[in-house]
């Protein structure tokens, strides 16, 4: 029991550390795309996920608005660090965050389309959520499973959902100012 539990705390680090390394990348549509900074949602004093943002190498350490108002790919991947969280509380907080979002100037009819997209999916530790930003595309959202195969959920079309989504950690009132100053800080 306690080495499995050792390998599992080891192999959500490598992963982690792997997520977070500055020479990180990958491309949206035809673009590399850098990591800007990375850093922790909390809730409670506990650690729900890991954020890392992604941009263009030209919008690395922009602006909060210049990011969320860009037409240009990005990504924002979330990885689940804690055994607590649910399906149902994952939707929960980004129906809050979708919200806040609205509150902050960045309202989006695709709220509902966004959690719909987890309706058959088990949110556990160790996995990811990542969200990728194609103006061609729109923003598409793979979910990642601890130890199997990426499978994307859907798309949803439009530069606003994407500014409503990337708006819920980067606009003037992000789920949280703490990882809102991470995913700035072009670290």
């Amino acid at each position: 029991m306690k080495l499995r539990l050792l390998l599992k705390f080891s192999l959500a680090a490598m992963l982690t550390f792997f997520i977070c390394l500055p020479g990180f990348s990958y491309k949206v549509g035809n673009v590399d795309l850098v990591k800007n900074g990375a850093g922790s949602r909390t809730k409670f004093m506990m650690k729900v996920y890991l954020a890392t943002l992604y941009v263009p190498a030209e919008l690395k350490g922009a602006s909060d608005t210049d990011i969320i108002n860009a037409d240009q790919p990005m990504a924002i991947d979330m990885f689940i660090t804690s055994g607590l969280i649910t399906k149902d509380k994952f939707v929960s907080s980004i129906a809050e965050a979708f919200d806040q979002s609205a509150k902050a100037g960045y309202p989006c009819s695709d709220k509902q389309n966004y959690i719909n997209l987890f309706n058959d999916v088990t949110i556990a530790d160790g996995d990811t959520v990542s969200n990728r930003y194609d103006p061609a595309k729109g923003l598409s959202v793979i979910f990642i499973p601890k130890g199997g195969q990426s499978k994307t959920l859907g798309t949803l079309k439009g530069l606003t959902t994407k500014k409503a989504f990337f708006g819920m950690f980067l606009s003037s009132k992000p789920i949280n100012d703490s990882l809102k100053k991470n995913l700035l800080s072009g670290k």
